[in-house]
């Protein structure tokens, strides 16, 4: 079929089906019957399918308009609730976001600004937690997950694709001097974060150094206590790429030897499945661009 039918027929045919009723019909529409009858019949015409079947006792839906009536019906609803949510005079639209604490603080909260001026009709509650493997929450709309994607019954997509790093402060830097290797690294102070599969031997062994790490002087259950903590220590931390990308292109942390030992885990956008609600659509095309925009001021794969 080469074009969609008029919006006025669709209406006519969708009110007439979901009443039963014609009169019915015009009285919602606000129009007569005959301009609803009229409508209906160019409908059919343009399908070059019968909708109804006209009775002395009313209509009856042909198997073509009960299966066509259901749709229809969906995408009308669709429409006026995208057109309220968007443009509507209730007030802004609450999306309600949850991360965990670093990425949020880290990524989201510096850059919501951004999203609020690109989308002014909604508002924004952020929540964070310590640990961000998906939990049911019925008010969250958007959940950004640290883990390995591997969430059941739920729309999932990574969003970083990371590396582990050891950085440290250029104070430290200006007191030790850069570690001349890898394995010098083991004569230093070292800090780690909690949780993850990935620690302090495995990035040496990915640099061919043959031996275990020495336990760390300092363990935290958040990168964001982590990254603190480096600042003023005299430490090099193992850290994951992207949640130290800003202190790195700020200069206030220094990646202090190249090896680098890719992350089995990532951050994952978690929402429900065939969610196609604006805001979250909206949300969603926003941090993708902004996770791009990020990756190109670095230069590098950082995320």
């Amino acid at each position: 079929m080469a074009s969609l039918p008029p919006l006025n027929s669709l209406r006519a045919f969708e009110a007439s089906a979901r009443l039963g009723s014609f009169t019915r019909a015009a009285e919602e529409l606000n129009v007569t019957q005959a301009a609803v009858s009229q409508q209906v019949k160019l409908l059919e015409q343009h399908l070059g399918n019968t909708l109804f079947i006209r009775e002395a006792k009313g209509l009856r839906l042909t198997e073509s308009g009960r299966s066509y009536l259901p749709a229809l019906t969906q995408a009308f609803h669709t429409l006026r609730s995208s057109t309220e949510e968007l443009f509507g005079e209730r007030g802004r639209t609450q999306l309600s976001v949850r991360a965990s604490n670093s990425f949020a603080e880290h990524f989201l909260a510096p850059r919501l600004h951004r999203f609020l001026a690109d989308y002014p009709r909604f508002r924004v509650r952020l929540s964070s937690s310590p640990w961000t493997a998906f939990e049911e929450h019925h008010n969250v709309d958007v959940e950004i997950c640290n883990g390995y994607g591997d969430w059941s019954n739920r729309q999932v997509e990574r969003l970083t694709t990371e590396h582990w790093l050891v950085v440290s402060s250029p104070d430290t830097i200006e007191r030790r001097g850069m570690p001349e290797s890898a394995r010098a690294l083991l004569e230093w102070p070292l800090m780690s974060v909690l949780g993850y599969r990935e620690g302090w031997s495995d990035w040496l062994a990915c640099q061919k150094v043959e031996a275990l790490a020495p336990p760390p002087c300092m363990e935290f259950d958040t990168t964001t206590l982590a990254l603190q903590a480096v600042r003023h220590a005299d430490g090099a931390l193992l850290t994951r790429s992207f949640l130290a990308a800003d202190a790195l292109q700020r200069g206030e942390l220094v990646q202090i030897h190249p090896g680098t030992l890719a992350t089995r885990g990532g951050h994952y956008l978690v929402c429900q499945r065939g969610d196609q609600r604006p805001k979250v659509l909206a949300f969603c095309d926003w941090l993708r661009r902004e996770l791009r925009a990020q990756q190109l001021g670095l230069g590098r794969n950082l995320v």
